[in-house]
Formats: structure tokens, sequence, C-alpha cells
């Protein structure tokens, strides 16, 4: 069974971290929690773009719902006030196109798209431009704002509607952006239902009792099990 399989470093970068994914998800299967590393490193552009989101809330103390993707090599966020059901339904709209660079030879424009808006641009060197493009969906975070009713800075943690949401969808992963990343691993021990109510949910009892990994990574560095 492939969820034997177990990564050959306790520390893992998230493009190894993703080709594991795909296969658990190909082989319907989610991680034995003892197989997933001890350690997650991501690029320098994808903190870039966490710290985006969170400045974004913590300017306007909105939660924000976050898609992530993998869009032919690299990791990409997208993300949109919640409540806005029109902008929920079109978030997934991404594409990538390769153009000629209209003044590097020997290298393509690429070029990311979110519903018709360009996101990203890069040069790449024609050699390394992939044979067939891969743009696939790979989990959700949200963001949490401040709690506005406390004297010290403080965040909520993840509630029975994020658990109850990652296990009815079938997916292994969702993260929440608060002054760091927190990443919720489902296993394979892992409920199908939640059994934890609000006020009793921690970093304890979601390893404890719900049989989650989780990963907290302040930002700019690796996320770290707990």
């Amino acid at each position: 069974m492939f969820g034997l399989n177990i990564f050959k470093s306790s520390s893992s970068s998230f493009y190894d971290f993703y080709k594991r994914m795909v296969k658990w998800r190909e082989s319907n299967v989610y991680p034995f929690s003892y197989n997933l590393p001890s350690t997650i490193s991501f690029p320098d552009y994808f903190w870039k773009d966490v710290i985006g989101v969170y400045k974004d809330t913590l300017k306007d103390g909105l939660e924000r719902a976050v898609s992530v993707f993998w869009v032919d090599g690299e990791l990409v966020v997208t993300s949109i006030v919640k409540g806005d059901e029109k902008s929920v339904k079109s978030n997934h709209n991404l594409n990538v196109k390769y153009s000629p660079h209209p003044t590097r030879r020997g290298y393509l424009r690429k070029e990311v798209y979110l519903n018709e808006k360009l996101l990203k641009r890069k040069d790449v060197y024609h050699k390394n431009v992939p044979k067939k493009v891969v743009v696939e969906y790979l989990f959700n975070m949200h963001t949490h704002p401040k709690n506005s009713n406390t004297e010290t800075v403080s965040y909520s943690f993840f509630s029975k509607q994020d658990v109850s949401s990652l296990l009815s969808s079938g997916a292994i992963i969702s993260g929440l952006v608060t002054d760091r990343l927190w990443l919720l691993v489902r296993t394979s021990e892992s409920p199908s239902s939640p059994v934890l109510e609000d006020e009793q949910i921690s970093v304890e009892t979601l390893k404890d009792q719900m049989k989650f990994t989780i990963y907290e990574a302040e930002f700019n560095n690796k996320a770290i099990r707990k």
C-alpha cells in the first residue's frame, strides 16, 4: 500500500510533500502519522503571498478564504474575502500561458492568470518549458483576524466547522493563517466526523483525539510538526 512508504528524510520540501500528496489522492488513502516529515520547507515566494494575505486581514479585520494551487512547479496562492460567493465560485479559474519573449532570445514568458487577470509573470528558458501544462488545486486555507475582545494580541484556532469541512471534503490538508501558518493534516486514523466542540479544540486534542498531524510555521520559516 502506498501509505506504507515513508519520507527518506525527517525534513521535506513542499515539492516532495506535494508529490507524495498527489499519490495519496490517486490511491485514495490518507497518510500514516508516523510517515509524515518533522518539518516542511516552503519557497520564499510562497511566504511573500501568505504574508500579503495576513497583512490584508490585519488591515481590514476580514476573514479570507485562500486557495493554494500547483502551477508548473510553483505554488500559487489566491484569496478572497469570505462571504463573497461569486468570488468563491470563480476563484479556481486559473490558467497558464507561455508566449515568445519579446526581448530575450531563447526564453518564453510564462503568465499565470486568475479569472482572466494577470496574477504572475516570469521568464522561462525554452528548455525548461514543460511539455504539458499542470494546474492543480492543492488545498484550502483561511485567515483569522485578531481577537478584538482581549487585552493581549490573540487569534482563534481551528473551529469545529473547519475540522468538519476538512473531513467531509476528502482533502488531506487544511491551513490557517493568523500571525503564523498552521497546517492540519488528516491521517489514516482520523475519524470521519468531528468528535470535539469548539471549546475543546486545541493542538493537543486535535492530535490525541482526532489523530491529526499539526504543523506550525512562523513566517519565512519551516513548518514544524507539533
